[in-house]
């Protein structure tokens, strides 16, 4: 939106703009209508006859149907763009010999703006099948795809001395069907990422309370990550307010992106052999999860270790209470 702001500003065929509608009127009596994917409802009554949705694949199949009944007007023309997601329903869609429908592919590489050293560092913290996914702009089946069985090696070796970082993934439930709360800790020496100690447990906060406690007492040289989404912001501010814990480093952390996005960077590392499971009775689980992601019922584990090496590449800690 704000792009296209700035380009009909530019050419100066704005007539008017209305921030609280989302409507940019041009000249012709034209009208440009932006509405957002996560209320579908918005987009009935409208009348249109272009219609763009742009990251098609992040919305529901629903969206579809409920936004081409708004061409009502000539042209009755739709543009989807996006970058795949698996063979989705925009799959399915495009796949078929219809007519009416016509598919263009371009690859991140096609765009001659781009720097060389962008392309390589692309390669560098993706694997190959999210590499001809996100890059080459293909539509490949994810289950499995992007961790394998035999990237996870595991191994008895514990680097000495190391500097080590946990991650708490929070989910503060008992039913059989909510997430787990997760936690591992992980290290990164002389290129090799680390995993180790895990622990994957289905409880209320007074149980979850008293295992973290007891951990972070319990670990030495190890720096505590909590994400704040749901209810982690309030976890870390009662965990500060406990005397024991007084000189164990620990901080917040919000958490951006969505979960394949996070975990590209140590599923690139994993394909390259420089992932280490150090040896444990959580590592079966861990790694049947692992390899599942991200079409397993739960992500939990990866959540934490994705969490972790965000703490890896950016180490500062912030001592704030918020």
């Amino acid at each position: 939106m704000e792009t296209i702001l700035k380009l009909t500003a530019k050419a100066g065929i704005v007539t008017a703009w209305n921030k609280s509608e989302m409507e940019l009127r041009l000249l012709g009596d034209r009208r440009i209508i932006f509405r957002s994917a996560d209320n579908p409802d918005r987009l009935r009554g409208a009348n249109a006859g272009w219609l763009w949705l742009d990251e098609v694949a992040m919305m529901d199949a629903d969206i579809w149907p409920l936004s081409i009944a708004t061409l009502r007007e000539a042209p009755g023309r739709a543009w989807m763009s996006t970058t795949p997601r698996g063979k989705d329903w925009v799959y399915e869609l495009f796949s078929g010999n219809h007519k009416d429908y016509a598919t263009i592919r371009s690859k991140t590489t096609d765009n001659t703006f781009l720097d060389d050293t962008f392309v390589s560092t692309l390669k560098q913290s993706m694997t190959s099948e999210m590499y001809r996914q996100e890059v080459d702009g293909e539509f490949t089946d994810p289950i499995g795809a992007l961790f394998r069985r035999e990237w996870l090696r595991v191994t008895d070796v514990r680097p000495h001395g190391a500097k080590w970082f946990r991650y708490w993934d929070l989910a503060t439930s008992t039913k059989q069907t909510a997430d787990y709360t997760a936690s591992v800790r992980c290290c990164l020496h002389e290129g090799v990422l680390y995993i180790a100690d895990g622990i994957h447990m289905r409880a209320e906060w007074p149980d979850v309370r008293r295992v973290m406690i007891q951990t972070m007492r319990s670990e030495d040289n190890t720096t505590h990550g909590i994400e704040k989404a749901m209810n982690g912001l309030a976890a870390v501010q009662e965990l500060r307010r406990v005397p024991e814990l007084a000189s164990v480093p620990f901080r917040g952390i919000d958490v951006k992106g969505d979960k394949v996005q996070r975990a590209m960077p140590w599923a690139g590392r994993a394909e390259a052999g420089a992932v280490r499971i150090v040896a444990g009775a959580w590592a079966r689980d861990f790694i049947d999860e692992v390899v599942g992601f991200p079409s397993a019922p739960h992500d939990d584990y990866v959540d934490a270790v994705s969490g972790a090496v965000g703490m890896l590449s950016t180490p500062k800690i912030e001592w704030s209470f918020a």
